[in-house]
């Protein structure tokens, strides 16, 4: 991965750039260290130009304090921006919903998210990888079901 070309990409405005570079200090992908400042900035600039993606890593930041102050309620504003795209925005919102992260316990609304986190398996997603996650929407779901709400 060459990182000065993809860094240079990512300053002229490419949104994959961003997003991948963004990711890349996220994570620490060799041969990077992870960088919650920088990661923060390309997330910042990618979700800026609409990247679901770099959005949804955004409210993980925002969620977990990386980088930035803990903010539950920007978390939770950039976590439904994209929840219907992205998997573990739903699965987070309903995380959040159900334990009452931040906010009132909202069944709800947990039972919502998690059942949107569960619509991904049916399409072309590798539910093998994610089977925990799955599983934990999967058992709020059915114990929901048929409860008053």
């Amino acid at each position: 991965m060459n990182i000065a070309d993809l860094t240079r990409r990512a300053e002229s405005g490419s949104c994959v750039a961003q997003t991948t570079l963004g990711l890349v200090y996220l994570y620490g992908d060799a041969p990077v260290d992870i960088d919650y400042g920088k990661a923060l900035r390309f997330l910042s600039m990618a979700a800026e130009q609409g990247a679901s993606r770099a959005i949804a890593n955004l409210g993980d930041m925002y969620l977990n304090g990386l980088g930035t102050a803990r903010n539950v309620s920007k978390a939770i504003q950039l976590y439904e921006q994209v929840g219907k795209l992205e998997f573990f925005a739903a699965l987070e919102l309903g995380r959040i919903y159900a334990s009452g992260i931040g906010v009132p316990v909202d069944a709800r609304k947990a039972l919502e998210w998690y059942s949107v986190a569960l619509s991904f398996a049916k399409e072309d997603f590798d539910c093998d990888a994610l089977a925990e996650e799955l599983s934990e929407a999967k058992d709020y779901v059915e114990r929901r079901i048929g409860e008053p709400t």
